[in-house]
């Protein structure tokens, strides 16, 4: 769906509509010029709106409709998602936490490197990404680190997905385990998910862990982001869910996830 800050016409419609709702007793050369275009511009709008029921002429003025109010506030509340929306993606973060790599000073400039999935503050090292350290903190603490300069350089971990037979066709039990065992070793993922229970049942069985599934799509897309190889096991609904994530994200970022999926 189109971001409603782009529909220049349908913007327009709102705003007319607003002033009338806001100053009622408003002539067309007042709405023309809160809103920034002709008094024949607004004529014109006011016409159209007319002809699709958002407005109507009552004792001598135009009052919105009920089915204009409706609108009026669907568009807003559009609009407010899509501007909140803008607003996290673009917020400027000044602070962050990492772990300490050395010994680090309070005042110490240090260099932000994700390593396996996790970020980390050297003192002194060159990166992409440095900040300086709000605290002292021994190796392995976690520090504060503010001032931020830079975006922390990384790449994409990869994704390895295991198509799981359905419950209903027998789940986990119809599953070849010694070739998914086979799989989980070549691949040698730092993080293995489950996104149903046919897939945590298969990979309990060839991994011996107690696998969660807690929010699998979500988790599975953090630590990729992150950088770490993560294997994904599930039937066919959970999969898709999976595929449209990653999909997603190439859409909203431009980040294209290098992933592959096999049958189990």
């Amino acid at each position: 769906m189109e971001s409603p800050l782009r529909d220049l016409r349908t913007n327009t419609e709102m705003i007319i509509l607003k002033e009338l709702v806001q100053s009622p007793a408003s002539r067309l050369k007042d709405i023309a010029g809160r809103v920034g275009i002709t008094v024949q511009g607004v004529s014109q709008y006011m016409a159209a709106m007319k002809r699709r029921g958002l407005v109507r002429e009552q004792a001598g003025r135009i009052r919105p409709t009920r089915k204009g109010m409706q609108m009026l506030q669907e568009h807003f509340a559009r609009l407010k998602a899509d501007v909140d929306s803008t607003l996290r993606k673009i917020m400027v973060i000044d602070t962050c936490v990492a772990i300490a790599g050395e010994k680090v000073k309070k005042g110490q400039r240090v260099g932000l490197v994700m390593e396996d999935g996790t970020l980390m503050a050297y003192p002194g090292r060159g990166s992409s990404s440095t900040g300086v350290a709000q605290e002292d903190a021994s190796e392995s603490d976690d520090v504060l680190v503010g001032q931020l300069e830079g975006i922390v350089s990384m790449e994409l971990g990869r994704l390895f997905v295991i198509v799981a037979p359905s419950e209903f066709e027998g789940g986990s039990k119809r599953a070849d385990l010694v070739r998914v065992r086979q799989r989980l070793e070549d691949f040698s993922p730092g993080l293995i998910v489950a996104g149903d229970a046919v897939g945590a049942a298969l990979l309990m069985k060839v991994s011996g862990e107690l696998v969660s599934i807690h929010a699998p799509v979500e988790s599975a897309m953090s630590a990729v982001s992150k950088g770490v190889d993560v294997l994904y096991c599930g039937t066919e609904d959970s999969v898709r869910l999976m595929a449209d994530a990653v999909a997603n994200l190439k859409k909203e970022t431009g980040y294209e996830i290098k992933w592959k999926s096999v049958q189990a």
